[in-house]
């Protein structure tokens, strides 16, 4: 499968780019705050670059999950948010059927909100899994003052709605932990935070709250040595994180699909 088959831009020369790589571009972009002075034009390069590949991505995946949504089975796995669920939307498709990745890289609460506004679902999902937070804790946001932190409980919320009406069951992730490198762009302190307003939030929505990134966080509050460089966001084994997000999947028996025999 190519990345145009994925939802994802290519490159000049016509290959696929890589997902990973695509999402450290939108991370980088998210991270940087607004430039007040001149920087230097190697800088000013990159920088474009990444909103280019950032905007050619974003037009991209939507009409991508548009396309799986409308040829979806009922009882079909969706996941939803940021990177970790697009990353982890492509691996887990190959280990149970009828996986819908409705991940978009780069994506805050609010945008993720906006957008399933816009999604039409003919069928019914029977499990959606959520991923939210990593592009929330940004430093320039104040992630932890009471306006930035409930604007994202709100934006959350509308999302935890909108599954609700369109899945069976809806499991929300805590905030993985960021890597050393990240924490100059986001706070990790913020990490335990957003967690909590997550489990807050599923408690009123009837949702199941989980933490598959439990056994990552092995540094100080907030942090992890086992992100992927250069931007200590990204997971190095996004295969770890499908086998136990199926595990636990294949753990509620009938309401996930199971791949015929071969």
């Amino acid at each position: 499968m190519n990345g145009s088959d994925l939802g994802l831009p290519r490159s000049p020369s016509g290959r696929g780019m890589r997902p990973l790589a695509i999402a450290v571009a939108l991370s980088a972009m998210l991270a940087a705050p607004a430039i007040v002075a001149a920087p230097m034009a190697g800088s000013t390069e990159e920088a474009e670059r990444n909103r280019q590949l950032a905007s050619e991505h974003l037009m991209q995946r939507l009409p991508a999950i548009r396309a799986a949504l409308s040829a979806a089975q009922p009882g079909f796995v969706f996941l939803a948010g940021n990177s970790h669920a697009e990353l982890l939307g492509n691996v887990l498709a190959r280990r149970l059927p009828a996986v819908v990745n409705g991940g978009i890289g780069g994506t805050s609460a609010r945008r993720y909100a906006a957008e399933l506004d816009g999604l039409s679902v003919p069928v019914r999902a029977g499990v959606a899994v959520l991923f939210l937070g990593t592009n929330d804790i940004l430093r320039h946001a104040a992630p932890l003052s009471d306006r930035t932190l409930g604007g994202f409980k709100a934006a959350a919320s509308r999302s935890l709605e909108w599954l609700r009406a369109n899945a069976d069951l809806v499991l929300v992730a805590a905030v993985p932990p960021i890597g050393p490198e990240a924490q100059a762009d986001r706070d990790p302190a913020a990490v335990a935070a957003y967690s909590a307003a997550l489990r807050g939030l599923c408690d009123r929505h009837g949702c199941r709250f989980f933490d598959p990134f439990a056994n990552l966080r092995d540094g100080e509050a907030g942090l992890t040595t086992q992100a992927a460089p250069p931007d200590g966001v990204h997971l190095r084994d996004y295969e770890a994180l499908a086998a136990d997000l199926e595990t636990r999947l294949r753990a509620l028996g009938d309401t996930v699909p199971r791949r015929p025999p071969e």
